[in-house]
């Protein structure tokens, strides 16, 4: 029994060994170091990504958006500040910090200028969904980080951090801070840069704890040990806004669970709806059905169901459409008018 679980303990620590198929440190550090510099080509390649984002947000294309995140070097120096953190070099995090700081400042003065040109200003349902983060895309930050890092140690990873950069989505929140400052809208500006801010933010996290665990050469035990604290704390109060958040997004979601059932089982059954509109925020609902007469007494009955499906609190909007078959006769009445002038006006020419 004891040299059965000796085999099995062996096994499993073959197969998730992540050192296995690691590179050379030193290969680790230049690839990093080589994203982390950001001037001349990256500089470009970064600000043409940077229009291609804003124009698919601006159409609603998700192909454009991610095309866009894909040819975009905005990874190195997030993971560049991840790496040096978990090794302790000072000069590599100065440098990222300050690659950081570039990329920042260039993404949003191409996004605005962007929005400042266009004349489409409209904020669309692409645009308007980086601006409110959650919890769920810390998750997606923190593990994309820790993936991300394991990719770079090993020597085939460029595929997998092309999944990362469409997976953790980190331009898209500066071009909607670009348009929040090119339409004059705090809520955009603010939302856009917290979204990027806690998805570089966990990245770095997730790789700085995989550098550790890899083991990593330290260059210096307590040259950036205050930095290391700071970084956790931060990590830490980064969170708060994005649980309110997931918390208000549970809540809509719950809502809209409720009205859609309503509507399938309550009005649904006895009036065919045409459209219906779900104001989660302000609690409306807003529905158009075909009758055969108009009921006056139809917003009260159904505000009623409501009070018992526990959505005392929404207001109804009832619009009432008339089948064309009950106005046959206004419609023959009209027509043979629209006869008459279209004689008239054939005699007169």
């Amino acid at each position: 029994m004891t040299s059965n679980l000796a085999v099995l303990k062996r096994y499993l620590k073959t197969i998730l060994n992540l050192k296995t198929d690691q590179e050379a440190e030193h290969i680790t550090y230049h690839e990093i170091k080589s994203g982390v510099i950001f001037k001349g080509t990256n500089l470009w390649i970064m600000a043409f990504a940077i229009f291609i984002a804003c124009i698919g947000l601006n159409i609603n294309s998700k192909a454009a958006v991610i095309g866009a995140m894909i040819i975009s070097p905005l990874m190195g120096p997030i993971f560049g500040i991840g790496f040096s953190l978990g090794t302790s070099n000072s000069a590599l995090l100065k440098l990222s910090l300050r690659s950081i700081f570039r990329i920042v400042l260039i993404s949003i003065l191409c996004s605005t200028l962007y929005y400042l040109l266009s004349p489409y200003h409209i904020a669309t349902d692409e645009l308007l969904s980086f601006s409110k983060p959650t919890i769920f895309d810390i998750f997606l930050a923190f593990i994309g980080g820790m993936a991300g890092m394991i990719a770079i140690s090993r020597h085939d990873g460029n595929r997998v951090l092309v999944g990362i950069a469409v997976a953790t989505a980190c331009i898209p929140p500066l071009c909607t801070a670009g348009f929040g400052i090119a339409t004059l809208q705090w809520e955009y500006i603010l939302g856009g840069l917290y979204t990027y801010f806690i998805n570089a933010l966990f990245i770095c996290l997730g790789c700085y704890i995989i550098t550790r665990y890899l083991k990593f050469t330290r260059i210096a035990e307590s040259d950036i040990k205050h930095i290391n604290s700071y970084f956790g704390i931060l990590a830490f109060f980064t969170i708060l806004p994005a649980l309110y958040l997931a918390y208000n997004l549970w809540i809509v979601n719950v809502y809209n669970d409720k009205i859609r059932y309503f509507i399938a089982n309550e009005v649904e059954k006895t009036h065919h709806v045409i459209h219906k509109t779900i104001d989660a925020e302000n609690k409306v609902l807003t529905i158009d059905v075909m009758v055969d007469d108009y009921d006056e007494n139809l917003a009260k009955s159904i505000q009623s169901k409501l009070n018992e499906h526990d959505l005392k609190d929404t207001k109804v909007k009832i619009f009432q459409t008339l089948k064309a078959i009950n106005n046959r006769l206004e419609i023959q009445e009209l027509q043979k008018q629209l006869d008459e002038l279209k004689a008239k006006l054939d005699k007169k020419q």
